[in-house]
């Protein structure tokens, strides 16, 4: 009875951990039925954007590509938030990181290319974001629009690597993944069920050596995600976009 008895509450801590700690469960939102394009939106972005002399654009900068999602109707959301624009802008305090970056990739990765997913993001991208993930127990991993997340000040880049032939570099998840093998926090869990592989593993480390070498903080729940500042730094010395 004793035996039985211990052997229920190891199964049922096993059966506990698994469900707290797994990989491989997928939060995948549900596609709108009439996906939509914000032309009028990214217009007055572009326009802010422009006008706003603490934001550098990085679109055509060299040693790195664009690859919007959210100017694509390929992101979580399922619209088009850019209207299929390909123009990206960061603050100065970032530009200036980015630039060492680029200097860091072609010493250590010559021919390599860095390939912007997202970098600063209007506040009404981010409200649609958050509206995609409301109500859901993912609802944390989306800042919100009214505090704002660093991409909302400029200060965040959302980014991958290429190698020297031009190829991405295979990350084990896409961008914008919700599993939480998509994060440092759980690639050993991940290494062990074999959801991720090794090669994938160091190629993430690749890109955050550079990034860290450069100066930029990694978001432990990304793999894709880095910051100019921390967080507490950012809402002390600098204001989120206006529109």
């Amino acid at each position: 009875m004793l035996l039985k008895t211990l052997t229920v509450a190891i199964l049922s801590c096993v059966v506990f951990a698994s469900a707290q700690y797994a990989t491989d469960v997928k939060f995948e939102p549900a596609k709108p039925e009439k996906p939509l394009r914000y032309c009028s939106s990214v217009k007055q972005w572009i326009a802010y954007a422009e006008a706003d002399t603490g934001l550098v654009e990085i679109t055509h900068l060299k040693g790195v590509q664009m690859d919007l999602r959210y100017g694509t109707f390929n992101n979580v959301t399922g619209h088009d938030l850019y209207c299929g624009v390909q123009r990206a802008f960061v603050r100065k305090d970032a530009f200036v990181k980015l630039k060492r970056t680029i200097a860091i990739m072609e010493k250590d990765m010559p021919g390599s290319k860095l390939v912007i997913f997202d970098a600063a993001r209007p506040i009404y991208a981010q409200a649609a974001l958050k509206r995609m993930v409301a109500g859901t127990p993912y609802s944390h991993y989306v800042s919100s629009p009214v505090k704002g997340g660093l991409h909302n000040f400029g200060l965040a880049l959302d980014l991958s690597i290429t190698d020297a032939e031009g190829n991405l570099l295979d990350m084990g998840t896409d961008f914008d993944s919700f599993e939480r093998c998509a994060g440092l926090v759980g690639e050993a869990d991940a290494l062990k069920s074999g959801r991720l592989t090794q090669e994938q593993i160091d190629n993430r480390n690749k890109l955050r050596s550079i990034m860290k070498k450069a100066g930029w903080v990694p978001l432990n729940s990304e793999w894709w995600h880095f910051n100019a500042y921390t967080r507490e730094y950012t809402y002390e010395n600098f204001e989120k976009f206006g529109i």
